[in-house]
């Protein structure tokens, strides 16, 4: 453990091993780092984080700091960071409130850019990227390898499936399908993420299937349960199709399209 003498660490917090806490960074009551979990000059992190294993936390992050949200009333949350994600430069990511569950979760293995921001409530799947300034309002749902672009805005409570990609500079008001490119203000869907897709080893027919999917609910001028109705007897089963279907069966937001 290497904890610089310029650093002020609470007594309560729990360090593991092989933490290293740069110079001027502050670490607040009842904040855990994990194991080998690096810390790198004037990082505040405040109380109620949990931060796993393995993670990098570059200069001027701020984690764990109050919502910013008006019905906030200093109730205890969380903000719980999974092993082996790398946060950067003045990223800002809040604590919960009690009406979201009590707690922000970011996955395993995420990447968020410099000057990002995640707001209270959030849960990030494992592998999610967000690009420089891309920012959150609370209770987004961003699913597992997402990547949000740069200087990207996420209306509060949307939800953004799993290895889609949003371009940077979009905004987003609606839910954004699993596996699809979007883009623009206000955002528009281009098609699927095939490169993304390729690259995650996705199966050749699953790809297929995702197509024809995709094709009638966003191509064919179908309604969506119209589309959904030939989605269940022309397009094979199987675990992504199911994920997407479901995904559109449970927005509250509505669908970009």
């Amino acid at each position: 453990m290497s904890i610089h003498p310029t650093a002020i660490v609470a007594p309560t917090a729990r360090l593991g091993s092989g933490v290293t806490i740069g110079p001027y960074s502050t670490i607040g009551d009842q904040v855990t780092l994990g194991d080998g979990t690096t810390v790198s000059a004037h990082v505040v992190i405040e109380g109620g984080v949990e931060v796993g294993r393995n993670c990098r936390i570059f200069s001027h992050a701020v984690l764990g700091s109050e919502p910013q949200d008006l019905k906030f009333r200093g109730e205890k949350s969380m903000l719980i960071v999974g092993d082996g994600t790398i946060i950067r430069e003045f990223a800002t990511l809040n604590r919960a409130t009690s009406g979201g569950g009590g707690k922000t979760v970011v996955g395993r293995g995420c990447f968020i850019m410099a000057y990002a921001h995640v707001a209270h409530d959030c849960h990030l799947g494992d592998g999610v990227i967000l690009a420089n300034a891309a920012t959150l309002g609370g209770h987004v749902v961003i699913e597992e390898h997402a990547i949000v672009g740069g200087l990207t805005g996420v209306h509060q409570f949307c939800r953004i499936g799993a290895h889609a990609i949003i371009g940077g500079c979009s905004g987003i008001i609606l839910d954004i399908p699993p596996y699809v490119k979007a883009q623009g203000n206000r955002a528009r869907l281009f098609g699927l993420n095939t490169v993304g897709l390729k690259r995650r080893n996705f199966p050749p027919e699953a790809v297929r299937h995702l197509k024809q999917a995709y094709r009638l609910l966003f191509l064919s001028g179908l309604t969506t349960t119209q589309a959904l109705e030939r989605i269940a007897t022309e397009v094979p089963a199987c675990a992504e199709i199911q994920h997407l279907v479901h995904f559109i069966k449970t927005s509250d937001r509505g669908i970009t399209r």
